[in-house]
């Protein structure tokens, strides 16, 4: 009996890595350029811009400063402070925040780290990134595809189709770094098809890994990656067990304890948190409710991207269900990759797993991408003959169960339905090739070429908004300046995905400022957080955090020295007073009485001296914190 496994197989992912992405250099540098400038025109002016413009959405900007702040943390934690980096006191502070819930991305920041440290720039880094993040998704998708379809120019259309699906373009728009890098979905799925097709051990090794590097991204696309690996596990279970091939079968399950244990020894530091932290209740982890408002409509699927042609914004949600267009609502999937999985049907009979598998993967994410209720062009009600009804659907089953049920928003499935619909596109463009090439073999280079330029044309994303990052050079001082203190900014606020305390534009603020002044701060944003009503309990940082609210300050908050000492004991060296967000918006609940209101309690109430001015903030000095490191220098 043929050995299907053996040590020096299993010992070697890395050969494994680099068999999966097999073939001639010139090819695959070929390819690369080929997505290199497909990625530059799609985000197109953002290469004239890297070193200092970003692409997002500045009527909700709160992700991109989260995300931006996150790729900073990551290396100050890893390289500056050599701390865990799961865990900061730099926002949230006094109590900091843990990072375990969907709050790191820390794949996309320890990539960055060299571009880090070669530049010095993050806003260059994380451009950067970018357009290399669309390069490995669509090197990975046509590898994938390759592997099913053995047709060079399908996986082309494949690798297109998923590294720049609109889903995936509006994410970065966006500023969801976490939702954007799908890069490791391919490579995932690509190492299981190749394990499935050898039984070598290493390809299961490097499957294993690739999950572990999807769970450190993001918890959500990591339980998206274990349904994948259960429907890929019942499928071929069932063909092995309707032909009695014992070997295969028994192989089969050897692999994939490989990959479970791989996965859960690469990830378990991440994981057995995450999972005490669930246990203890201690997080809001969904809101009832949340999962329909976040689904996906089905008209979605194919209207095109609100990013498409001179489009740079998605539509801001509102009413009871988020519409076609907005930022949880877009998920075109395109009228010709439809049409080619259509065609890759007549696949079926001659070779039936081509077909099979990724129709049911593309299949099962979308009606779970849905949500619990159908709804059609934001209906969720239907009337036949008089008679009213709604369509329940299989969400609702997938939501009870234990962990996979604690997603947000049930609209990002849809992106592993994408990597089933490119693999289907693929294959049907080889069907059609295919018949082409007999009967009209002249025609089939231009029919190819017109194949993949309309769906670059229904794909179209350029121009994109961008939005210019400076720091400002007070911030650049008090960066560099000597001892030990805390920057709060105002109106200040804490928030998660879910809640928030105090002012809702003070979270996204003190993310945005932290990185580039580098001190503990008492606001931020996060996925998931505790603490988030602290600052309401504190007399001195309420009122900063709701100078709107009737009770506020409270008479302990306008008592000049308690509130002095508590600023004293919390080292609050500055407070920078906010009148414009960043993009030179005005702050929602905060105008020129609550600005006047909080300018007179910090001069008159905590003693504070105002040292810069500019039209989006004011800088004020606390002269009783660092008095003794200023005499010591």
């Amino acid at each position: 009996m043929t050995r299907l496994f053996s040590a020096s197989r299993f010992a070697d992912p890395v050969a494994a890595i680099r068999g999966g992405l097999g073939g001639g250099v010139g090819r695959w540098a070929g390819i690369s350029l080929l997505f290199s400038l497909a990625a530059v025109v799609q985000t197109w002016p953002l290469i004239l811009h890297a070193a200092d413009s970003l692409m997002d959405f500045p009527a909700s900007p709160g992700d991109t400063g989260y995300y931006l702040w996150n790729l900073w943390w990551v290396k100050h934690a890893l390289i500056d402070l050599q701390t865990n980096p799961f865990h900061t006191d730099l926002i949230f502070f006094p109590q900091g925040a843990d990072l375990y819930l969907g709050g790191l991305v820390l794949v996309n920041g320890v990539i960055s780290i060299p571009l880090q440290l070669a530049t010095g720039n993050l806003i260059l880094s994380w451009n950067i990134l970018v357009l290399l993040f669309f390069v490995f998704s669509g090197l990975g998708m046509y590898a994938l595809s390759y592997r099913v379809s053995h047709n060079h120019a399908a996986a082309l259309v494949s690798g297109f189709i998923f590294a720049f699906a609109p889903f995936t373009l509006m994410r970065l728009q966006g500023g969801e770094w976490n939702i954007f890098t799908t890069w490791p979905i391919p490579l995932f799925a690509l190492f299981l098809v190749r394990f499935q097709q050898t039984g070598r051990l290493r390809e299961a090794v490097a499957a294993g890994i690739f999950w572990a590097l999807l769970t450190y991204n993001w918890l959500e696309y990591a339980t998206d990656a274990a349904l994948f690996l259960g429907l890929f596990l019942a499928y071929w279970s069932f063909v092995y067990l309707r032909k009695r091939d014992w070997v295969r079968l028994s192989s089969l399950a050897r692999g994939f304890a490989v990959i479970g244990g791989v996965w859960f020894m690469v990830s378990s530091p991440l994981l057995i948190t995450v999972l005490q932290i669930i246990h203890s209740g201690d997080f809001v982890l969904t809101v009832p409710g949340a999962d329909e408002f976040y689904s996906a409509d089905l008209l979605a699927f194919v209207t095109p991207s609100p990013l498409w042609g001179p489009g740079t914004a998605p539509e801001l949600p509102f009413g009871s269900h988020v519409p076609i267009g907005s930022l949880e609502n877009t998920a075109y999937l395109g009228i010709v990759p439809l049409l080619l999985a259509g065609i890759a049907v007549f696949a079926v009979r001659r070779t039936p797993h081509r077909v099979l598998f990724w129709a049911a993967i593309f299949l099962v994410f979308a009606i779970l991408s849905l949500g619990p209720y159908l709804y059609v062009g934001d209906a969720k009600t239907f009337s036949i003959l008089g008679l009213s009804f709604s369509v329940p659907l299989p969400y609702q089953i997938y939501d009870q169960l234990p962990v996979f049920g604690a997603r947000r928003i049930p609209s990002r499935m849809i992106i592993f339905g994408i990597m089933g619909l490119s693999v289907l596109a693929g294959t049907g463009f080889d069907v059609l090739t295919t018949w082409l090439r007999p009967r009209y073999g002249k025609i089939v280079p231009v029919a190819a070429l017109l194949i993949f330029s309309l769906v670059v044309v229904e794909y179209w994303n350029p121009p994109v908004y961008l939005s210019e990052i400076s720091t400002p050079a007070i911030l650049e001082e008090i960066r560099d300046e000597p001892g030990d203190f805390t920057v709060l900014h105002a109106p200040l606020g804490r928030r998660d995905g879910w809640y928030l305390s105090g002012d809702p534009t003070g979270g996204w603020l003190a993310d945005h400022y932290q990185w580039m002044h580098e001190r503990a701060t008492f606001g931020g944003y996060v996925g998931r957080a505790k603490d988030l009503g602290w600052i309401m309990e504190q007399p001195g940082l309420a009122f900063l955090s709701c100078p709107r609210c009737p009770d506020l300050p409270s008479q302990d908050g306008r008592d000049p020295d308690l509130m002095r000492s508590q600023f004293r004991d919390y080292q609050i060296k500055y407070v920078v007073l906010h009148k414009l967000d960043p993009y030179g918006q005005g702050l929602f609940y905060i105008g020129e009485s609550e600005l006047t209101a909080m300018d007179e309690y910090l001069r008159d109430v905590l003693g504070l001296i105002p040292i810069y001015a500019d039209s989006t903030f004011t800088v004020y000095r606390n002269q009783e914190v660092g008095q003794e490191d200023a005499q010591e220098t």
